[in-house]
C-alpha cells in the first residue's frame, strides 16, 4: 500500500523531468542558430505502481503509478527528408559548378568573336587577299601584310588552344582535388562513428555527435551521388552506386589515378575498376574536362570545334593556294606550295602524304616555304617568267579564287568559315544559359526542401517559449505537491492523536 512518503517520490520525479525539460528547452534556445543542430525532446516514460508481486497484486486495490522518468533525450528528424534534401544536394553541387564554370567558359570563347580575337584575325587576313587581288599581286607589301595577318590567325587559334587545354588540365586537377576532399569526409564521418558508438554503449543518445555527421553526409552529398541507409544495429552505411564508401568503423578511400594521357580516372582503392559516379561537383568536372558531344559540351568540345575550323581553313585555302604560282625573287615561279603547315604521315606502303586531320588549333601555322618569302604566295593561275622577251608577268585569278572561298557558305563540314565560328560560340552560350537555369532551379529544390527540412528538425523560438512555459508550470505543479504532502505528514507524524491542543 502507497504512503505519503510514496507521494513525495512521485513529486520528486516530476520536479526532476520538468527541470530537465527546462533545461532542454534552453538548450534548443541557444542553439536556435547553431548551422546542422536538430532540436531535442525528452522521451517521458511513466513509473509502473510500486508492488511487491506485480503478477500476483490485485488492480482492484488502486495502485499509483510511481511518477515519470526521462528515457531520452531524442532528435526531431524526418528521414525520407533527409534522403531527399542529399537527393537534391547532389543534383545542386553539379549544375553550380558548370553554371559556373560555363559562364567563365562563356567570357573567354566570346573574346573568339571580338576585335582581337579569331573573328578578327580571319577579317584582317580575308582583307589583306582582297588586297592582293584588287591591287599589284607584284607588291611586297601587299604580301608581306597577307603572310603577316595569316600568321596573327594561326598564332591566334594557338593562344585559344593553350588556353583551352590550360582549363582542360585546370578541371582535372579540380578532380583530384575534389577525391582528396571526399576522402576527408569518409574518414571524418567513420572516425565520427567510433566515438557515437562508444558514446552510446552507456545508453545515451549522442545527439550532438549524430549532428556532426549528417552536416558532413550533407557536404559529401554535393560532392559525390550517394545513399545513406541505417542498419538495424544502427550502424551507418553509404554508397556510390553499388560500392560502400562506409560501413560504419569500414572506409573505403577513393584514388585518382592518372591515365597515360595524364587524365584522372577514379577508383576504389585497391580496384582496377573505375568508380560509377553520376552525380555531384565530382562528375561536374570531369563532364568539363571530357564532354564532347552537344548534349555533353565541355572542353574537348570547344577545341574540336576549333580543330574543324582550323582544319577546313587550311585545307580549302590549301586547294586552291597549291595550284598557283609563286613569283620568282632570285629563283622559279613554282606551283605546289601550300600556304598553311601540314603534318606529313606515312601509309601502309611506307608512302609519305598530307594528313590534314592532324592539324589542331594548337599546331596550325604557316607553311615554311610561305613563312620564309613572302614571294612564295601564289596569286597568279600561271607560271611567273621575268627573263629578257618574257611576257608571263602572272595574274590575280588564285588571289581572287582565295577571296572568293572566305565568302563562301558551302563549304564541307563548315559550311563558311564565319558562320561556323559563330556557331560554335552560340553552341556555348546556350549550353551556359541552360546550365545557369538549371541551377538556380535547383537552388530553389534545395531551399525548398531544406525549409521544410527545418520545419521539422529545426529550433522554433516561439514553440519553445511555450514549451518552456509549460514545464515551468509543471514544476510549480510538482513542487506544489511537495508542499502538501510535507504538510499532510506533519499533521500525521506532530499532531496524530494530540486532541484538543
Amino acid at each position: 500500500m502507497s504512503s505519503l512518503f510514496y507521494g513525495l517520490e512521485i513529486a520528486r520525479t516530476g520536479l526532476t523531468v520538468s527541470q530537465k525539460a527546462i533545461n532542454l528547452s534552453g538548450h534548443n534556445i541557444a542553439n536556435a542558430n547553431t548551422e546542422g543542430y536538430t532540436r531535442q525532446r525528452l522521451v517521458i516514460n511513466s513509473i509502473q505502481p510500486a508492488s511487491v508481486n506485480v503478477r500476483l497484486s490485485s488492480i482492484s486495490r488502486g495502485a499509483v503509478g510511481g511518477g515519470a522518468t526521462v528515457g531520452l533525450v531524442d532528435q526531431i528528424r524526418n528521414d525520407y527528408l533527409d534522403r531527399q534534401f542529399r537527393n537534391q544536394n547532389t543534383r545542386m553541387g553539379y549544375w553550380q559548378v558548370k553554371a559556373d564554370e560555363m559562364e567563365y567558359i562563356e567570357m573567354v570563347v566570346n573574346e573568339l568573336s571580338e576585335d582581337t580575337s579569331i573573328s578578327s584575325a580571319l577579317a584582317d587576313f580575308f582583307q589583306s587577299l582582297s588586297d592582293l587581288a584588287e591591287n599589284d599581286p607584284s607588291s611586297k607589301e601587299i604580301r608581306t601584310s597577307v603572310q603577316q595577318n595569316a600568321l596573327k590567325l594561326t598564332e591566334t587559334f594557338n593562344q585559344y588552344y593553350e588556353q583551352l587545354v590550360e582549363l582542360q588540365s585546370l578541371y582535372n586537377d579540380k578532380m583530384a582535388g575534389t577525391v582528396a576532399r571526399i576522402n576527408t569526409l569518409l574518414t571524418n564521418i567513420a572516425d565520427n562513428n567510433r566515438q557515437i558508438f562508444a558514446y552510446e554503449l552507456s545508453g545515451e543518445k549522442a545527439n550532438e555527435l549524430r549532428d556532426t555527421r549528417n552536416l558532413m553526409i550533407d557536404e559529401l552529398s554535393a560532392l559525390i551521388d550517394i545513399t545513406v541507409t541505417e542498419s538495424e544495429k544502427g550502424d551507418i552505411i553509404i554508397k556510390c552506386g553499388d560500392e560502400e564508401l562506409v560501413n560504419h568503423l569500414n572506409v573505403t578511400m577513393l584514388e585518382a589515378q592518372p591515365g597515360p594521357d595524364g587524365f584522372y580516372k577514379i577508383f576504389l582503392n585497391g580496384s582496377t575498376e573505375e568508380l560509377g559516379f553520376s552525380g555531384g561537383e565530382l562528375k561536374a568536372y570531369q563532364d568539363l574536362r571530357d564532354g564532347n558531344s552537344t548534349d555533353n559540351l565541355g572542353i574537348p568540345r570547344i577545341i574540336e570545334n576549333l580543330n574543324t575550323l582550323a582544319r577546313s581553313i587550311a585545307q580549302q585555302f590549301n586547294a586552291i593556294h597549291s595550284t598557283g604560282y609563286t613569283m620568282p625573287n632570285g629563283g622559279e615561279s613554282r606551283d605546289g606550295v601550300n600556304l598553311f603547315a601540314v603534318p606529313k604521315a606515312v601509309d601502309e606502303f611506307g608512302e609519305e602524304y598530307e594528313d590534314y586531320s592532324a592539324i589542331t588549333a594548337g599546331n596550325f601555322t604557316l607553311s615554311a616555304e610561305v613563312l620564309e618569302s613572302v614571294f612564295n604566295i601564289a596569286a597568279s593561275d600561271q607560271q611567273i617568267n621575268y627573263s629578257a622577251g618574257n611576257t608571263q608577268e602572272g595574274n590575280n585569278r588564285i588571289a581572287l579564287a582565295m577571296v572568293t572561298l572566305a565568302s563562301s557558305t558551302g563549304l564541307p563540314v563548315v559550311g563558311g568559315f564565319e558562320e561556323f565560328l559563330k556557331s560554335a560560340m552560340v553552341e556555348v552560350g546556350t549550353e551556359s544559359a541552360l546550365c545557369k537555369n538549371k541551377a538556380e532551379s535547383q537552388q530553389t529544390i534545395v531551399e525548398n526542401v531544406q525549409d521544410r527540412r527545418q520545419s521539422t528538425s529545426g529550433v522554433s523560438l516561439d514553440e519553445e517559449m511555450v514549451q518552456l512555459i509549460s514545464s515551468q508550470h509543471a514544476y510549480s505543479a510538482a513542487a506544489r505537491m511537495m508542499t502538501a504532502v510535507d504538510e499532510a505528514l506533519d499533521v500525521l507524524i506532530n499532531r496524530t492523536g494530540r486532541v484538543g491542543l
